[in-house]
């Protein structure tokens, strides 16, 4: 097949359904720090984690470490941290931090498990409310409240088992966690400023209301957490939405949504894909579903972003995530403006390949030099900008393919089965330019994307390589495709 013949295909073939895939911004990974991280201020100025000891990590001041056992929340001011301490009498109990006071024990409700009395878990935005564990007796535990004015008071439950705290909103009117039923399985349950409960996971299909509340957007809108093994976001109009799983055949995957944005369209937490240790930080959109926050961040543009396993916060927007790898974190930064993801893959999450041939995780079907071709973006998606660039791996080195642009997702994105893989582009197909693999099979574009393309701002524009594999194609068509990417073109 000479390259040549690539057109008339292309063109026969344009007919496709309009389809969408959510799309972020030219994307930026930011290392600040070492340990983990477990929240961040509002305005992402002030950050709080583990790293041997708690630390408070400030944007004018770097990291301080503050010698407790931990820090997990922090004010939006930076200047109040929550965390845990052993106090004077050798017992482990929840603390709050501050420049003029340092370390101060909060207390208990009464009880004690050993040396535990207390466990702090989250904070309000101004620091005046907080939330956690407290030992009634050594077998059994409560959610608490504390606040700046009244102290540590155990919350009200609806039965005798333990309970605990995760989340506070940032007005500190609500508490979400988790309450026992008399079974033992934890029941998400939400407290409100006057103390009442709401089970809101309860349904015809969840009796019980089984899974855990971790966390509110700030404008208390939206509730996130864990049920069935997967995470959920809330809210009091459209009751649950479960944010799916990663794939996975372990028997022991399991997966939270631990932050969320005002308007609930973008969802942070993690998934285990393996026991124990093969932890992926996720995040989550109501058209893309659940990915890997790194496959993301990379495919639009960030570079040296390490294999996350934890993303704990996110602002208010939605652009700005706290993760990180386990030993060092950073933030995440999906931006605003124009905006791409990949979609229509050939590694069996949709349409099936023509001949069986699925390829691996977020790339094209698979063809003869291995697991199929993955097509990102670096640059930005910027019209005046003129750097965007699409890159491709796991082509069959030396053979050419053609870059071309569609109008159209086809099939409502999941693609239509063509040669060894899957067309997923078309609609006013503009062929943008004709590139050769290298020896290590990768190519990329060296035109402007968005001129050659007619691309305006606002402009949704879908993109895909199309490639020879003359000698040993799985299917024995001889050629193949790259997944798609859609960009959503910027000023």
């Amino acid at each position: 097949m000479r390259i040549q013949t690539l057109k008339s295909p292309l063109f026969l073939l344009a007919a496709a359904l309009l389809g969408s895939s959510s799309a972020f911004a030219q994307a930026s990974w930011t290392p600040l720090g070492s340990g983990t991280a477990n929240d961040m201020s509002a305005d992402g100025s002030a950050v709080v984690g583990d790293n041997g000891s708690g630390y408070l990590w400030t944007a004018s001041g770097g990291q301080l470490s503050l010698g407790s056992d931990d820090a997990v929340a922090v004010s939006s001011s930076g200047t109040i941290v929550l965390g845990n301490i052993t106090d004077s009498a050798g017992n482990d109990v929840a603390g709050l931090w501050s420049q003029p006071n340092g370390w101060v024990s909060l207390g208990g409700v009464g009880g004690s498990s050993g040396s535990s009395v207390s466990t702090a878990y989250a904070m309000s935005g101004d620091g005046s409310v907080a939330t956690g564990l407290a030992w009634v007796n050594a077998g059994t535990a409560g959610a608490f409240r504390w606040s700046a004015t009244g102290g540590m008071s155990a919350l009200p439950q609806a039965g005798s088992n333990s309970s605990r705290g995760n989340a506070v909103s940032e007005d500190g009117s609500l508490i979400g966690g988790w309450e026992e039923a008399t079974n033992g399985t934890r029941r998400a349950v939400m407290w409100d400023a006057g103390l009442g409960q709401t089970f809101v996971l309860v349904t015809p299909s969840n009796a019980t209301g089984a899974g855990e509340v971790w966390g509110f957007s700030e404008n208390n809108q939206f509730v996130t957490g864990v049920t069935q093994g997967q995470g959920f976001v809330w809210d009091a109009v459209n009751g649950a939405t479960l944010t799916g799983t990663l794939p996975s055949t372990d028997s022991f995957r399991t997966g939270e949504a631990r932050a969320v944005s005002d308007d609930g369209q973008v969802v942070v937490g993690w998934y285990r894909v393996g026991f124990p240790f093969d932890v992926r930080a996720t995040i989550w959109t109501p058209t893309d579903g659940i990915q890997e926050l790194k496959s993301v961040l990379i495919s639009n543009g960030a570079t040296g972003v390490p294999s996350l396993r934890m993303a704990s916060a996110i602002s208010a927007d939605g652009t700005k995530i706290l993760a990180y790898d386990g030993s060092a974190w950073g933030i995440a930064d999906i931006g605003t403006g124009g905006t791409s993801g990949s979609y229509c893959f050939g590694d069996g999450s949709g349409v099936t390949c023509p001949c069986g041939n699925a390829g691996a995780s977020g790339a094209g079907c698979a063809n003869s030099a291995g697991a199929g071709a993955t097509l990102s973006r670096s640059g930005e998606a910027s019209v005046s900008s003129s750097n965007l660039v699409l890159e491709s791996t796991g082509l069959v080195s030396g053979q050419p393919g053609l870059y071309f642009q569609g109008n159209n997702a086809i099939n409502a994105g999941s693609g239509n089965t063509f040669g060894d893989g899957l067309r997923c582009a078309g609609g006013s197909v503009i062929r943008l330019q004709v590139r050769a693999a290298s020896a290590a099979g990768a190519s990329s574009t060296t035109v402007n994307i968005a001129t050659k393309g007619g691309a305006s701002v606002g402009d949704i524009r879908r993109y895909q390589l199309w490639y020879r594999d003359p000698s040993a194609s799985p299917c024995g068509s001889g050629f193949n495709l790259t997944n798609g990417v859609e960009v959503t073109w910027g000023a």
